[in-house]
């Protein structure tokens, strides 16, 4: 896989990394990777008996990322893009880092409104909105990173 700012030496090699309480993997971009991440972050939540609510609404907002990426960042790779899922348990919910080398996108400037309900547009970036506390964009020497916090808590996180 790539190395550069996004995915340094060491953190690809692998495609995969587990520290006690964090765990990190790398990914491809495409349909199969996006499943994979699914499949990786539903396996976490289960291993460290994250209630199911909080392990919803970390792979759904995952599963959104990525599919964004998939369909808006893919088009001028020349390398197909890379990846990367950093999740972190913490006392009360769930840190998770996503990053992608394709292009620079800032959900948290994108504009709110979304399209018609019977057209594609805006809503999987609602719902991380609605879910995701502590939601931050940067990018940085060509990769995006995005972090952010799913309670554990019965509440919601974010302003739905």
């Amino acid at each position: 896989m790539k190395r550069g700012p996004c995915f340094p030496q060491g953190r690809c090699e692998s495609g995969y990394t587990e520290v006690r309480g964090t765990e990190i993997r790398t990914f491809g971009v495409s349909e199969g990777d996006v499943t994979a991440i699914d499949d990786w972050i539903e396996r976490v939540a289960e291993k460290w008996a994250i209630n199911q609510r909080a392990a919803f609404r970390v792979r759904l907002c995952v599963a959104e990322l990525a599919a964004n990426v998939l369909e808006h960042g893919n088009k001028n790779a020349v390398d197909g893009g890379h990846m990367a899922v950093t999740i972190r348990k913490v006392a009360d919910g769930v840190e998770v880092e996503f990053l992608d080398s394709l292009g620079a996108f800032d959900l948290t400037r994108a504009s709110e409104t979304v399209a018609p309900r019977s057209e594609p547009g805006g809503w999987g970036l609602k719902l991380v909105r609605a879910y995701a506390k502590e939601l931050s964009y940067v990018e940085e020497g060509g990769c995006n990173r995005v972090r952010f916090t799913i309670s554990s808590r019965d509440e919601t996180a974010g302003s739905a």
